[in-house]
C-alpha cells in the first residue's frame, strides 16, 4: 500500500522554517526543496522538511491566537500526519459521506485552512470553537466549488454564504415548515418565576423557548431584536439564550419592572413607554422585530371562569385599565389602525432586508369572527412585503362545546405568525 503524503503550502512552509515566501520558493526552484506545482502554486512534502526542522519546533503558524487555541489549530493544519481525520464530504444519494481520496482531502484541509485564516465574522461560533472537527462539504464533491462545513452530516452543513442566520441547511429546512405545535414549557415557567415571582400576574405571556426559534431563524448572533409589546421579556429572554442584543417596549410599569428584573443585561434597552412612540426613543437600526401585540380587547371579554381564577389569586386577567393601552379600544377599526401604525413605524428602524413576525389571532366577538390576522396583514402590505405566515397550534388547550346544540362555533387553538420583510 502506498504511503500518505502530506503536503504543506509555500506559506505554511515558510512560517515553518521562518523564511520568506520568495526565499522558499527559491528553494524549490533550484531544488533544494522537492515541490509539486499545483494549479498557481507550490506544494511541499512534509517529510522534505526533516533537515530543516532542527530548530524550528518554537515558531507559530498562528502568532495571533492564544496558547490553547493555537494548539488546537496546530493539530489542525500543523505539519505533522493527520491522515486519520476526513476534511471532505460529499452526498451520495441521499446520504452525506466521506471522500476518501487523500489528493481532495488533502486540498479540503488546505482550503479549511484559507477559510480559517480569512475568517469576516460569518463563521458561527460553534464552528470556530470545534474547528478541529469541522471538515469541507460540496455535494458532488468539487473542492473548488465547495462553501460549506459541517462537523456532524447529521446536523447538516452550514453555508458560508448564508448572510441571515447561523442555521445549517437541515436546521434551516426544519423551520421553515409553515405549522408547528408548541405548548407551555413548565422548565420556562419555573425559570421565569424563580428570577421574577411576580410574572405569574401576566395574564398572556408566551414561552421564551418558542420565540428563541424566530430568533435564531432570523438573525445572526450578536444581532438586535426589537419587541414593541415586550410584557415581562420572553422576546429578550430569547436573546439573551441566543447571543443577541434585545431591545423592548412596555406599557404597563409592572411588567416593565418584571423584564428588567428577567434580563438586567437589558436594562438600558427597554422602555417603560407607549409603543406608539417607538420613533422618539433613540432606537438603532433594528435586525429583526417579532411581538405578539393584544389581541384587541380580548381579555377585557375574557371568560367567567378566567376571570374568576385570576381574581381569586389576586392577578390580573387583563393587561391594564390605561386608555393607552391598545387592548381597552372598543372599536375595532381603530384598534387595528393604531397597532398597524405601530408595525408601520418599525418599518423606518428596521434594516434593509430585514424581517418582522408579528403572532396574533382572528377574534370572535359577538358572533361574528374579525380576522384581525388578515387585516393586519392586509395593513401591513402597505409598506412591507407579506412573505408568509407560520401556523403555531396549541393543543392541549381543553375544548369546550361552544354553540352547542344551535350553532357553529370552534374552538380556536391556532395563532398565526405574520412573516413581512423590508425589500426595496
Amino acid at each position: 500500500m502506498a504511503e500518505e503524503v502530506n503536503l504543506l503550502t509555500v506559506p505554511e512552509v515558510s512560517e515553518f522554517l521562518g523564511h520568506s515566501v520568495q526565499h522558499t520558493r527559491l528553494l524549490i526552484r533550484e531544488g533544494k526543496l522537492p515541490g509539486y506545482k499545483i494549479g498557481r502554486d507550490w506544494m511541499i512534502p512534509q517529510t522534505a522538511l526533516t533537515e530543516y526542522n532542527t530548530h524550528r519546533s518554537s515558531v507559530p503558524l498562528f502568532p495571533n491566537l492564544d496558547e490553547k487555541e493555537e494548539t488546537a489549530q496546530l493539530s489542525f493544519f500543523g505539519p505533522k500526519n493527520i491522515t486519520n481525520k476526513c476534511f471532505f464530504y460529499f452526498k451520495d444519494g441521499k446520504v452525506v459521506k466521506p471522500v476518501e481520496s487523500h489528493e481532495l482531502n488533502e486540498k479540503a484541509r488546505l482550503r479549511l485552512r484559507q477559510i480559517y485564516e480569512s475568517r469576516n465574522g460569518n463563521i458561527p461560533d460553534y464552528f470556530l470553537r470545534n474547528w478541529d472537527k469541522v471538515a469541507l462539504y460540496h455535494p458532488g464533491s468539487d473542492v473548488d466549488k465547495a462553501n460549506a462545513i459541517l462537523i456532524n452530516p447529521e446536523e447538516g452543513a452550514y453555508d458560508l454564504s448564508n448572510r441571515l442566520n447561523d442555521l445549517t441547511g437541515k436546521e434551516w429546512t426544519k423551520f421553515t415548515c409553515s405549522w408547528f405545535r408548541f405548548n407551555a414549557l413548565q422548565s420556562d415557567l419555573k425559570e421565569e418565576r424563580t428570577v421574577a415571582p411576580d410574572s405569574k400576574d401576566h395574564p398572556a405571556t408566551f414561552s421564551p423557548t418558542m420565540i428563541e426559534a424566530f430568533v435564531r431563524f432570523f438573525t445572526k448572533k450578536g444581532q438586535r431584536v426589537l419587541d414593541p409589546f415586550c410584557g415581562i421579556g420572553s422576546t429578550l429572554v430569547a436573546c439573551r439564550r441566543s447571543g443577541r442584543i434585545g431591545y423592548g417596549i412596555e406599557l404597563n410599569k409592572k411588567y416593565y419592572e418584571v423584564c428588567v428584573e428577567r434580563v438586567p443585561e437589558f436594562r438600558e434597552n427597554i422602555f417603560n413607554c407607549n409603543a406608539e412612540d417607538l420613533s422618539h426613543l433613540g432606537l438603532p437600526e433594528i435586525d429583526f422585530s417579532i411581538s405578539s401585540p393584544p389581541y384587541w380587547n380580548m381579555l377585557n371579554r375574557s371568560t367567567r371562569d378566567f376571570r374568576k381564577l385570576r381574581n381569586k389569586s389576586n392577578l390580573d386577567y387583563k393587561y391594564s385599565v390605561d386608555e393607552q393601552d391598545l387592548g381597552n379600544i372598543a372599536e375595532y377599526d381603530k384598534f387595528l389602525k393604531r397597532v398597524s401604525n405601530i408595525y408601520l413605524m418599525i418599518y423606518d428602524l428596521l434594516k434593509q432586508g430585514g424581517y418582522l413576525v408579528v403572532i396574533v389571532k382572528n377574534v370572535k366577538k359577538g358572533g361574528k369572527l374579525y380576522p384581525l390576522a388578515w387585516d393586519l396583514a392586509g395593513s401591513l402590505s402597505k409598506k412591507y412585503v407579506l412573505k408568509d405566515e407560520k401556523i403555531w397550534t396549541q393543543d392541549e388547550i381543553g375544548l369546550a362545546p361552544y354553540g352547542y346544540p344551535f350553532s357553529w362555533v370552534s374552538n380556536i387553538l391556532h395563532h398565526y405568525c405574520l412573516v413581512v420583510r423590508k425589500e426595496a
